[in-house]
């Protein structure tokens, strides 16, 4: 087999000429694909973070002592509506 300088090249050199571009292609779009694979994950968990401070802010709010510390009951009570229970 020629290379580009013309030159003949047994097959382990061939090997070790282009294992390398390869390895890194096949790196590449490994990690293309777990990143598209993460987004919808990454977007329902967003979602999920949005609700939980959505009503942690709404139950504090509407505390009868006044207070502005969303507790451990607020808290639960969240977790339970964003989850759907």
């Amino acid at each position: 087999m020629d290379d580009h300088n013309q030159q003949k090249l047994t097959a382990r050199e061939m090997v070790r000429a282009h294992a390398y571009p390869v390895l890194a292609a096949v790196s590449s779009l490994s990690l293309l694909s777990i990143a598209i694979l993460l987004i919808p994950q990454a977007v329902k968990t967003h979602r999920y973070n949005r609700c939980i401070d959505a009503q942690i802010t709404m139950r504090a709010s509407i505390n009868p002592k006044g207070g502005t510390d969303p507790g451990k009951m607020n808290y639960l009570k969240a977790v339970e509506h964003c989850e759907g229970f």
